[in-house]
């Protein structure tokens, strides 16, 4: 059987955090550690750490065509870093609106599944397609989520900062590990493994640091 995997697939999603790790390095310990203390700063580099390692990569495996035009490393590396900077002005602008929509879509999935999972397991009959029933939960509790989420802006972007920047930094050393033989190594799942443990562990860190530190120097405040 044909593998929908291959190696050349998943390192058009990698080649940022292999090639120009040091930028995922950077931004990553910042968002871990230093999130809760600068919210505005923070969203423009989870931004610039979406643009560079997800959309980017994205963008040229839908269009391979664009990869053409990237041969040189240097205006690779220049394209990548200009896409990031705009996805990261755009968040920047788009804050408030960020953060409502981040909200609507966890809460609103989260909601949609559950009711889909409610009306399975309890086998519940309708007399009309259930697909009303979920989107109305999934809308109704997703709206919810956002305006929670407008209002706890800072908690917000402070968890969505941590596991963006554990998961940059979590790959930048998977990479350093599998760096001499990228291809073979890239899809086992020894190193999926050590992704995964390495992720937690990062954020785990992350919450105890910046939420602990919130909560010592908030003991005092009027």
């Amino acid at each position: 059987m044909e593998s929908t995997i291959t190696p050349e697939g998943i390192l058009i999603y990698i080649r940022p955090v292999i090639e120009y790790w040091y930028y995922s390095l950077i931004v990553g310990v910042f968002l871990i550690f230093a999130a809760k203390f600068i919210e505005k700063l923070s969203i423009a580099l989870l931004g610039f750490l979406l643009g560079i390692n997800v959309l980017f990569p994205v963008l040229l495996n839908q269009f391979p065509k664009l990869n053409e035009w990237f041969v040189e490393p240097a205006y690779y590396q220049i394209s990548m870093l200009v896409f990031g900077v705009i996805v990261a002005a755009v968040l920047f602008a788009l804050y408030k609106s960020f953060v409502f929509i981040a909200g609507f879509a966890v809460v609103g999935l989260i909601g949609y599944y559950l009711a889909d999972f409610a009306i399975q397991f309890f086998k519940i009959q309708l007399s009309f397609n259930p697909l009303y029933i979920t989107a109305i939960v999934g809308i109704g509790l997703g709206i919810l989520g956002g305006l929670i989420s407008s209002k706890k802006s800072s908690e917000v972007i402070s968890v969505m900062s941590i596991i963006a920047g554990s998961a940059a930094l979590s790959a930048v050393i998977v990479g350093f590990i599998i760096r001499n033989n990228i291809e073979e190594k890239i899809t086992e799942p020894l190193y999926s493994s050590i992704f995964i443990g390495i992720f937690l562990l990062l954020t785990v860190l992350g919450f105890i640091w910046n939420f602990k530190k919130q909560k010592n120097t908030g003991g005092g405040a009027s």
